[in-house]
């Protein structure tokens, strides 16, 4: 037994010396000649989501939510229960994004056309035509203009955020005067829009310094309008903010019939041309929960999806 034990602790004594042999490192050209190694996961079809949920309801796509305050990935302030009710849906754009073009053999192409409060200093105020004026002002040649007024004379609705602002810089700079915004007023008061006169009236903010204004703010407690409780706009819109931060703003509304009115002073209205509409709208605020914008807005179209169906 003997040579067999002192066979085995040889073979262990080869073993453990083996092991502890320094190993030969390779080259780091070797090291660059090895196939890299390459580990496969396999993962069951089933096993992982990724599907991305969109938070925004349907009714708010394509929504015309322009007012003075751009809206921003903007969701809705009511539960999804609210938004839900909404049968209608519809394909709105501005006038500067439409695909005016289409509108020659594709009139039923958008639901609603709209323009979004306009700048001082883009405007042309020539001649007596207040759409041509708007059309400079978004780049629409004349014969778009044309493809636009056809369009609405047979069913289309344009609607207008009816504004124009001039800034305290832009007011300083170009050395606007008092007098010189009254005979702006008197201009565009002079103006037709689609046919229609236009209302006209200016609101000022509280110079801070020679650059810089405080924010106006009003808030409008809408009386009862024969046309509002038609289209079923009194019903839901109880309060609402104009907000201004901006040092003049212009305020115009077509001559028709008042959607919004407070005080003998109309913010929206709406009139016939064919057998389409144009609306004009103040820049309500419709993001503030504590105002009923957002609201007014949803009204305002349905109506006009019920009145052009």
């Amino acid at each position: 037994m003997m040579p067999n034990l002192i066979h085995i602790s040889i073979v262990l004594l080869v073993v453990v010396a083996a092991g502890c042999a320094p190993k030969i490192q390779p080259s780091p050209s070797e090291v660059y000649q090895m196939p890299p190694e390459v580990y496969t996961f396999s993962v069951p079809a089933d096993s992982i989501s990724r599907e991305i949920k969109e938070k925004k309801p349907e009714i708010l796509k394509d929504f015309p939510f322009v007012s003075y305050h751009p809206a921003t990935d903007f969701r809705g302030k009511y539960p999804p229960e609210f938004y839900s009710q909404f049968k209608s849906r519809w394909k709105a754009e501005s006038l500067k994004a439409a695909d005016i073009w289409r509108l020659r053999h594709d009139p039923n192409y958008y639901d609603v056309l709209y323009a979004p409060a306009l700048w001082i200093g883009n405007l042309t105020l020539k001649g007596e035509d207040f759409m041509k004026v708007i059309a400079g002002a978004e780049n629409l040649p004349d014969e778009q203009l044309a493809v636009i007024e056809e369009w609405v004379r047979q069913g289309g609705s344009l609607w207008f955020e009816s504004a124009i602002y001039i800034s305290a810089y832009d007011y300083s700079l170009s050395q606007f005067t008092d007098a010189k915004l009254d005979e702006m007023v008197r201009t565009l008061s002079g103006m037709k829009l689609f046919g229609n006169a236009i209302r006209v009236r200016a609101f000022k903010a509280r110079k801070i310094d020679e650059f810089h204004t405080e924010v106006f703010v009003s808030e409008v407690i809408p009386e009862v309008t024969p046309a509002a409780e038609a289209a079923g706009i009194n019903r839901d819109v109880k309060k609402l903010l104009l907000e201004q931060s901006d040092y003049v703003g212009i305020y115009f509304t077509i001559e028709g019939s008042p959607l919004i009115q407070a005080g003998g002073t109309v913010y929206a209205s709406s009139a016939e041309y064919g057998k389409g509409k144009v609306i004009t709208l103040v820049p309500f605020d419709f993001r503030n929960a504590r105002y009923d914008g957002e609201m007014l807005r949803l009204d305002m179209m349905s109506w006009i999806l019920n009145v052009r169906r």
